[in-house]
């Protein structure tokens, strides 16, 4: 038998994913009552890297070293993109709220410059991002340098002689190093390799094998599962047992970088006061004058909400924001109409790589200055509804290299919306 209970609040955040947690973290910052729903599990795939906008234009694959430039071109092209309705100084704002949380919440990030940063992966490339982990943040600057690249017998999806082959093909010379594990840790993977670290006997361990390479070796890079909740103190600890700058790479899911941030939104959130109600699914119910009524129901509860306000951010298809049938794209929580190519035999090119893109990647909601999203007369669909993260329309993000970025400038820029209109 479900447990039904009833519960108000200012705000009501549907969405736990990224753009979901930085609405909910700047509507608690702000004071007012927030209550979160949704799965977490997308940040088991995340990087931790926070792009603004990687490659544009988009046809020829040019790489940007200067997002705030590309973006004001990207304005001037893209009328209808996300970050048409917005400005650079206010993405810039968005940004230094979220590297301002997350420092709160001990997971402390690189603050953002004019210029991308190029961060070393576990493929030997290099990808340009905006933000990053202050534990990878010295992956970057690897001209004229001595490298080390470590890897771990057993780790899966992580290979030191690969990440150096591909440093190779830019003149790089890497020398590699594969550690075994002692055997007590049982089972690798990323998860147990993670929590190991945070053991100062290991730590001692891998210290040791590291010193090997004293006056080889400048800068050690390991794979990101350098500890769950201490990532920095413990890539500092290794940097005074060994004499050596250390910095870790991303690699493939599950993503302990992706956890950590996992654990600093909820962490911090439920300390700010933020109701999670996890793996709850939103049905919208009425309109009682100026409020939502909204059911959140999961196996264990059932739970009656009354919002004045509500963030839509329920991501696309992975996230059930968005569903498809085989003639029409639906939105899932409101019926609100989702823009969209006219047929199903315009959603993907015949040709996988096609340098236009599939503009089935352009669905989603279309939403005013503010992000609230429009009804079929171009009208907001409600006074106080608003959209953020990959939900809204015109915005090919991963081919852009711009999820995060537009995740982070939506929420923030809806929920200060709100804000300032009715509280």
């Amino acid at each position: 038998m479900k447990i039904k209970k009833t519960a108000d609040c200012d705000v009501l955040v549907i969405g736990a994913g990224m753009a979901g947690c930085i609405a909910a973290a700047r509507a608690s910052s702000l004071g007012m009552k927030t209550i979160q729903a949704g799965n977490s599990s997308s940040f088991f795939f995340a990087s931790g890297l926070f792009d603004l906008l990687g490659v544009f234009p988009v046809e020829t694959g040019k790489i940007v070293d200067r997002p705030c430039s590309a973006i004001a071109q990207l304005q001037s092209e893209q009328r209808d993109h996300p970050y048409s309705k917005t400005t650079v100084d206010q993405i810039k704002e968005g940004f230094e709220f979220l590297a301002s949380f997350l420092d709160s919440a001990s997971l402390p990030y690189s603050l953002p410059g004019t210029d991308n940063r190029h961060i070393l992966t576990s493929l030997g490339t290099f990808k340009p991002t905006y933000m990053v982990p202050q534990t990878v943040s010295k992956g970057c600057n690897l001209e004229e340098k001595n490298i080390l690249i470590v890897d771990f017998k057993g780790l899966r999806g992580f290979s030191a002689k690969q990440v150096a082959a591909g440093l190779a093909t830019k003149n790089r010379q890497t020398q590699v190093l594969s550690i075994e594990v002692p055997e007590n840790l049982g089972n690798l993977n990323p998860v147990h390799l993670a929590t190991a670290f945070e053991k100062k006997e290991f730590i001692q361990h891998l210290a040791d094998k590291l010193l090997k390479f004293s006056g080889k070796a400048d800068i050690v890079g390991l794979p990101a599962v350098c500890g769950i909740h201490n990532s920095l103190e413990i890539t500092e600890s290794l940097e005074k047992k060994t004499g050596m700058d250390v910095f870790e790479i991303p690699g493939m899911p599950p993503s302990i970088p992706g956890l950590r941030l996992k654990n600093a939104f909820e962490k911090k959130l439920s300390g700010l006061g933020t109701l999670f109600l996890s793996n709850a699914k939103i049905i919208f119910h009425a309109m009682e004058k100026d409020h939502f009524i909204l059911r959140a129901v999961n196996d264990n509860f059932e739970t009656r909400i009354k919002a004045q306000g509500v963030i839509l951010a329920t991501g696309r298809f992975p996230g059930g924001g968005l569903f498809a049938r085989r003639d029409i794209i639906l939105e899932t929580v409101f019926d609100l109409p989702v823009f969209q190519p006219e047929t199903r035999e315009m959603w993907h090119q015949l040709n996988f790589l096609d340098p236009k893109g599939h503009l089935i990647n352009q669905a989603g909601l279309e939403t005013d200055e503010m992000f609230r999203p429009l009804d079929k007369a171009g009208k907001p669909a409600f006074e106080n509804l608003y959209a953020a993260g990959s939900i809204i329309a015109h915005n090919d993000w991963t081919r852009l290299k711009c999820g995060a970025g537009v995740a982070c400038i939506s929420a923030y820029t809806a929920v200060n919306s709100f804000y300032k209109r009715h509280l």
